[in-house]
């Protein structure tokens, strides 16, 4: 007959695990500051540019005080109009509370 070599039961080695020597206070949970916008993205500048199609380039032009208020004063954002290159160039600026807002 053929000797078995192979065992048939699955050997489990037993893992102790000590108790906390420290059991009762654990430590302080560090308290930071929430990051602002512009630390969040490293200090850089975010910027875009947003083509605008020839058909819609009077009218930008007509409501563009209307357009740039709100949008330079509430979500902080910097906006131009590149009239050469018909395209509205935003970027982000220091105190811009919401990176997002540079999508939206």
């Amino acid at each position: 007959m053929l000797s078995n070599k192979y065992t048939n039961s699955m050997e489990v080695e037993g893992v102790v695990t000590e108790p906390n020597s420290t059991s009762g206070s654990l430590p302080s949970k560090p308290k930071f500051e929430p990051l602002k916008a512009h630390e969040i993205s490293g200090g850089q500048v975010q910027f875009r540019k947003v083509s605008v199609p020839p058909h819609r380039h009077t009218p930008l032009k007509k409501a563009w005080m209307e357009i740039y208020t709100p949008i330079y004063e509430q979500m902080k954002i910097d906006i131009r109009m590149n009239l050469k290159s018909r395209k509205v160039e935003i970027k982000t600026r220091a105190d811009t509370p919401n990176i997002s807002n540079l999508q939206k």
